[in-house]
């Protein structure tokens, strides 16, 4: 294994070990190996995993040499991808990083000495800046489909539930023993799942908010076009969902959504106009889920059944959503 400098000698304790996975990346790499090199006050090892690239993602790789690289022939997913080298990884902890993630010289020293400093939480990560605008994507306090069933009791909720996947470090005891991402999950929603996990065995999430990283959003680890990247999350989001709501509620939620996207699209000059303030209402959007919703009804094996038919709980549920936020001018929920 090529080691890169700060890095400690083979055998040696390491503070922290970086998982890259990367498609089609070429774009990013420059100024991701640029910020990987930056770092200093920590020992750290890295792993690089390609899955299957089709662009100079694999020879840069190869060629710059900063850690162990996996060629994969194909795109096995996000998850799956960090869990080849589960084994292999020596330090303390585990970073996983996108590579179309831009940091500061600080990030690896600030997020180690975060965790050592809290030795209560075994997954943190730090302020998320999004996109061209830089929107800010704070730790969540609430999972996907909480709108519908909640998981967790209360509206009003301190401990965060889950962080945004794009820069992640878990301690790495306690990823071996929650056995790495599920693989399950292609891409998106992994993340959600690793921090539920861990906190039902008994373990905090938190946020290292002194340190800062932009998440391009432009390195996308499957090929398609933006619908089907919709599509994907709302898979991920499905395939969250099955895990860990029981089935007769999933099939409430699956139903549920599948009426208020039909609803929607049939009101869809209204629903351009309410895009522009809530982008969630985009048309494509909300297509995508109702694709993801036909799919789910196939794999339960369930008939659409009538608009009449709309679980009352559910409703009953949203009308108290809808109340909370016009008393408190602001949705009470976080998820997707």
């Amino acid at each position: 294994m090529t080691r890169i400098a700060g890095t400690d000698p083979e055998g040696s304790a390491l503070d922290l070990s970086v998982s890259i996975v990367t498609f089609d990346s070429a774009p990013c790499l420059p100024d991701l190996l640029d910020g990987i090199r930056a770092q200093t006050g920590v020992t750290f090892e890295t792993f690089f995993v390609d899955n299957g690239s089709r662009d100079a993602t694999r020879a840069s790789l190869v060629r710059q040499a900063l850690g162990a690289v996996t060629l994969h022939d194909e795109n096995i997913g996000f998850g799956r991808a960090h869990n080849r080298n589960l084994g292999r990884f020596r330090g303390r902890y585990v970073l996983f990083l996108n590579p179309d993630v831009r940091f500061g010289p600080t990030l690896f020293a600030q997020l180690t000495a975060f965790l050592d400093a809290h030795p209560d939480v075994a997954i943190a990560g730090p302020r998320v800046r999004e996109g061209v605008a830089r929107r800010e994507f704070p730790p969540r306090r609430f999972y996907p489909g909480e709108g519908m069933v909640a998981l967790e009791p209360g509206l009003r909720r301190r401990e965060i539930a889950w962080i945004q996947g794009c820069c992640l470090i878990i301690r790495r005891q306690i990823l071996e023993t929650l056995g790495g991402f599920d693989p399950d999950f292609f891409l998106y929603a992994e993340e959600t799942d690793l921090c539920l996990r861990a906190r039902r065995a008994g373990h905090r999430i938190g946020c290292c908010d002194t340190v800062e990283v932009h998440h391009l959003q432009d390195q996308l680890l499957w090929d398609g076009d933006a619908t089907e990247r919709l599509r994907q999350l709302f898979r991920g989001v499905a395939t969250f969902c099955d895990k860990h709501y029981g089935t007769s509620d999933v099939r409430r939620m699956i139903r549920f959504q599948y009426w208020t996207c039909r609803l929607l699209l049939g009101l869809e000059p209204t629903l351009r106009i309410a895009a522009r303030r809530w982008p969630r209402l985009a048309p494509q959007r909300v297509r995508a889920r109702l694709d993801v919703c036909r799919n789910a009804m196939t794999r339960h094996r369930m008939q659409p059944a009538s608009f009449a038919d709309l679980p009352l709980r559910i409703m009953l549920r949203q009308l108290r959503l809808l109340a909370y936020a016009m008393v408190h001018w602001k949705p009470p929920l976080d998820d997707y």
